[in-house]
């Protein structure tokens, strides 16, 4: 896919819970058993058990908001990487291509068709949850999938939930990280991820494979932050996310 998994397997430690990294084509299979590749579907909840698993890149036909119960996940565009912490919020608007890191997290997933939210930013935001939006996505759940086309109480109340997205979505949380398309310091920022109590610009110029001069400019050029700047954001939300 032209870049490097967020979570190398190579650099986990022992003492780290095995992950499974899932390849395109199986985080696609995954996708169909679930039933999240219905386009134009009427709104659905789901409950993804899934524990330490690594998302390849896809897309889904629908909007999803994804509400955090238990546990940090992290969510990776071409644009910027997002840390979403207990009791908040991820917006993934339709057809954006994204990959998602879930560790020891628990959480719901609402999906919307494309037609009940209006949303042409396509980009993917951490929301400010709010108390309803906690208790409206926990009592989505009680509906199974496909609910909503038959029980025409269900029908309303993702009907209701569609139409209280478009304020949710004013609540955007500055808990990103940019990217990066190019491989190399793609690599350098997957490297850093894994042990940022451990990451220098050192051990970013040997993942990357790039002299330190070519780093800097090429690192500031694709971010628009130096290389330090960014090391020292993605600390403080790592450190946001394990003090949620």
């Amino acid at each position: 896919m032209g870049k490097q998994k967020m979570i190398p397997s190579s650099s986990r430690r022992a003492s780290t819970p095995m992950r499974s990294s899932l390849t395109v084509q199986e985080t696609k299979a995954r996708l169909r058993r679930h039933g999240l590749e219905a386009k134009g579907a009427p709104a659905f909840a789901f409950h993804d058990s899934a524990r330490q698993t690594f998302y390849d890149w896809h897309v889904h036909p629908n909007h999803q908001l994804i509400f955090a119960l238990e546990g940090p996940t992290q969510i990776e565009t071409e644009r910027a990487r997002y840390f979403l912490p207990l009791g908040r919020a991820a917006w993934i608007p339709a057809g954006v291509r994204h990959r998602t890191l879930i560790t020891d997290a628990d959480g719901t997933s609402l999906y919307f068709a494309r037609r009940a939210v209006a949303d042409k930013s396509g980009r993917v935001r951490v929301l400010a949850a709010d108390p309803l939006m906690r208790e409206m996505a926990l009592y989505a759940m009680r509906w199974p999938q496909g609910a909503a086309e038959k029980d025409p109480v269900a029908a309303s109340f993702f009907r209701t939930l569609s139409l209280l997205c478009a304020r949710w979505l004013e609540s955007e949380l500055p808990l990103s990280l940019p990217g990066a398309r190019h491989p190399a310091l793609a690599r350098a920022m997957d490297h850093a991820l894994v042990r940022l109590d451990r990451a220098t610009q050192g051990r970013a110029l040997k993942a990357a494979g790039m002299s330190e001069r070519s780093f800097r400019r090429a690192f500031l050029i694709e971010t628009g932050m130096t290389w330090q700047a960014w090391l020292t954001q993605a600390r403080i939300l790592n450190a946001m996310m394990l003090l949620a």
